[in-house]
């Protein structure tokens, strides 16, 4: 076999090979307490580059996505973040999901002005992170509104309140009581991560609420759900758009049965929602639609359209792209307009547990 000898020349042309491809970074939960929500967010973001790239990437050159996992916590992001700046030197990054993972580490990209886009955190507070700061998916104050609807549709003048304690559970708790008309009989944060809610469902069951909301995670709903129906207390449960999946469903068994919740809603008779259900299918034959991943998906083919449209893939010329390419921008999930906050619209529709199946009202 021919020894290879890496001269300047050829190191330098394979330095350009290889440097052939547009990076951003994305800070993922890909082990850790919120890792069920990271792989699905992961195989969302991965459908969508493939799709870019086939259709020659950006500015001919394909998308990459160079991944870091915060272990699903804060100070993982921001480690994360960190390496994604200062070592990969990346202008554009994918933000973290869960509010407080996102919130520890917006002030840093907009400090270092590095381009932070999210797909799933929606505390309120998130809305002055700065102006290179953005997010696709809609604020708590319209989910907390969109909960408190829903409990008044169903004719619910009393309930009991109880929600993660994080910035996304305190938030969208804050949005559903400046907005919820009726009496709160209890109210009541718990940690996430716990294997064991029996001494929160005691708390709940000692009012006899008609009425529960819980803003709360897929494993945390589950998880209380299955509890409470073994302790016989089987309230009517209100929950939002974080416990939308089958896996809450699974985890729960027939605990799940019955519970109603909101969620951003958006067409899915839409010839884009059809196509990303079928490709999605096609990639991944053997898992099911994740939550929140038409998000992750159109986030990505946001960014490359702003990417190819900027004048330099620099920072600033990003941000500026993104802002106009946004404008008008329709996406699996509608209308991907960025406000003055870098935010987006929504309206909220219901879901629902019938037979074991989510049920979208």
């Amino acid at each position: 076999m021919k020894k290879i000898v890496c001269t300047v020349l050829l190191c330098l042309f394979a330095g350009t090979a290889v440097a052939g491809t547009v990076k951003i970074g994305a800070v993922q939960p890909l082990s850790g307490k919120i890792s069920v929500y990271g792989e699905g967010f992961q195989r969302a973001i991965n459908l969508a580059v493939e799709e870019v790239n086939n259709a020659g990437g950006i500015k001919g050159q394909d998308l990459e996505i160079v991944y870091e996992d915060n272990l699903s916590t804060a100070q993982g992001s921001v480690s994360a973040l960190q390496k994604l700046i200062s070592i990969e030197k990346l202008p554009v990054v994918i933000g973290p999901a869960a509010s407080s993972n996102f919130l520890a580490t917006c002030p840093i990209a907009e400090r270092e002005k590095t381009v932070f886009i999210g797909a799933e955190s929606a505390a309120s507070d998130i809305s002055t992170c700065g102006s290179y700061v953005f997010r696709v998916f809609p604020s708590d104050m319209l989910q907390g509104i969109g909960v408190a609807k829903l409990a008044e549709e169903l004719d619910y003048k009393e309930v009991a309140l109880t929600y993660i304690n994080n910035d996304w559970g305190v938030g969208l708790a804050n949005a559903f009581k400046e907005k919820y008309k009726g009496k709160i009989v209890e109210e009541f944060t718990y940690d996430e991560g716990k294997a064991d809610y029996r001494s929160e469902i005691l708390r709940l069951k000692k009012n006899n609420p008609a009425a529960v909301v819980n803003l709360t995670y897929i494993k945390e709903g589950g998880t209380m759900l299955k509890q409470a129906h073994e302790m016989k207390f089987n309230p009517q449960w209100l929950l939002g758009s974080a416990a939308k999946s089958p896996k809450l469903v699974e985890l729960a068994g027939e605990a799940a049965e019955g519970i109603i919740g909101t969620y951003p809603t958006f067409s899915k008779t839409s010839g884009l929602y059809e196509h990303y259900k079928t490709a999605f299918a096609k990639k991944y034959p053997d898992e099911k639609l994740p939550i929140f991943g038409e998000y992750n998906y159109d986030m990505i083919h946001l960014l490359a359209k702003a990417l190819n449209n900027a004048d330099a893939l620099t920072s600033d010329s990003i941000r500026a792209s993104l802002i106009s390419a946004s404008q008008g921008f329709e996406g699996v999930t509608g209308d991907l307009s960025f406000d003055e906050n870098g935010d987006v619209g929504a309206s909220y529709g219901r879901w629902s547990v019938k037979d074991g199946k989510i049920i979208e009202n």
